[in-house]
């Protein structure tokens, strides 16, 4: 396998990981049915993004590269602020809210925006779409699961402030992407 399509599925699914941890940070038990459908969601994504980037060009890569942090930003900042009213003023007596339909969408796509620009350069760096686009699915779902397991985790340990911690974090995340592409 070339090192370089292993660092950059790794790198892509560190985004996957963060965010499940957050919003799994909202779930009161461990629930493999939405672990398994966020995970695989997120690897879903991941594979389509990557290939609508290879088959595009680079040439869209430079419109969609001066976008993609004012989207993740929105999409992520939205979903925190989501889980931070949730914290507060959720029914307690639902003991694993989940993540709902629009939630998943929204994340998944903020979690793959770099993913289509990713796709842009495989050919320029010679790796094969049929070897990047599964391993980055698989490596993308492997470290949403983990997230969310984890997030669920820690919500078990720390109980209701797990939420609001998690929301934040999300914001943080859409923070640091939005930051990082303004002050380079």
């Amino acid at each position: 396998m070339n090192i370089i399509a292993a660092a950059i599925a790794i790198g892509l699914a560190l985004d996957c990981f963060s965010v499940a941890l957050g919003k799994g940070m909202g779930n009161r038990r461990i629930d493999r049915a939405s672990t398994l459908k966020t995970a695989l969601t997120f690897g879903a994504f991941h594979i389509v993004m990557l290939s609508l980037g290879w088959g595009m060009g680079s040439r869209v890569a430079e419109l969609i590269s001066e976008l993609d942090h004012w989207v993740a930003f929105g999409l992520l900042s939205a979903t925190g602020v989501h889980m931070l009213y949730d914290a507060f003023h959720r029914d307690k007596s639902d003991p694993n809210p989940g993540m709902g339909i629009k939630s998943l969408l929204s994340l998944s796509i903020a979690t793959s925006i770099d993913t289509l620009i990713i796709g842009f350069s495989l050919p320029f760096l010679k790796i094969q779409l049929l070897l990047m686009a599964p391993l980055v699915g698989i490596t993308s779902s492997t470290f949403t699961a983990f997230g969310w397991y984890l997030g669920t985790r820690v919500r078990l340990m720390m109980g209701e402030k797990s939420e609001a911690i998690g929301g934040a974090i999300l914001i943080l995340i859409g923070l640091e992407i939005l930051l990082e592409h303004l002050l380079r």
